[in-house]
This record gives structure tokens, C-alpha cells and sequence, in this order.
């Protein structure tokens, strides 16, 4: 069962109706959450920040835990968002490169960030799992 959300507002004596999705992209935090959420697209991410171009092969071997099939959905969004770029060769078998964006690499400070959390944080973050 699907839900519609719908946001009423009124600007200019006028009521205005926005959908969930309409309403989300007013918020850029949220906006950017719905961009990254996941499991993988920060190790993808990261991944690609540290060893630059990568071929398909080897961003599965380096994410560790990933199967061949999230890491095709998740490059996908990854894509669609504007974050990596995909460039594929008319070679037999296919050989196919990714690498981040001008956007994607703007990431590195959040990237750098959460390693950084991740470092202070061991001892609490390990006792609690």
C-alpha cells in the first residue's frame, strides 16, 4: 500500500499542495540523506577518494562484503545523482571504469570527517556492539 503525503501551505493568499517528494527537496539536509543513505555508498565512496579510477572488478574486491549485484544498483544511483561518473569500452569482455565526479570528490571533508569520528569513537562504538 502506497501513501501520499500532501503538505499544505499558503503563500500569496493562495493554497499551495506539495507531494512528500516536493516537500523533501525544500530541506537540502534531508535532500542529501536520501542522496547517500545506504549501507554502501559511503564505503563506494570512499573506495573510489582513495584509489581514484576504478574498474568495476576491482571496487567490488575493494568493498568488502558487497555483492556484484548492490554494487551495479548502488553505482546506478550513485550515477543518476551525479556523484560517479561510468565510462565503458567496447572491449570483449566489457571493461568498465568509474570515478567520482567534481561533486563526488567534494565529499572528501565528510568522508575524512567520519573516518576521523570513527578513529575517536573505537573504544565506544566496539563496546556497544
Amino acid at each position: 500500500m502506497y501513501i501520499n503525503i500532501l503538505y499544505v501551505t499558503f503563500a500569496n493568499r493562495q493554497v499551495v499542495m506539495l507531494t512528500e517528494k516536493e516537500k523533501i527537496v525544500e530541506c537540502p539536509f534531508r535532500q542529501t540523506l536520501d542522496v547517500l543513505e545506504g549501507k554502501w555508498k559511503f564505503a563506494i565512496i570512499h573506495s573510489l577518494l582513495q584509489h581514484g579510477t576504478m574498474r568495476f572488478k576491482v571496487l567490488e574486491r575493494d568493498v568488502a562484503g558487497i555483492t556484484a549485484r548492490m554494487l551495479i544498483k548502488e553505482l546506478k544511483l550513485l550515477e543518476s545523482h551525479g556523484i560517479v561518473s561510468r565510462r565503458a569500452y567496447a572491449t570483449v569482455p566489457p571493461t568498465v571504469e568509474y570515478t567520482l565526479t567534481e561533486c563526488g570528490r567534494s565529499l572528501e571533508p565528510v568522508i575524512d570527517a567520519i573516518q576521523a569520528w570513527g578513529v575517536q569513537n573505537r573504544e565506544v562504538i566496539q563496546a556497544h556492539l
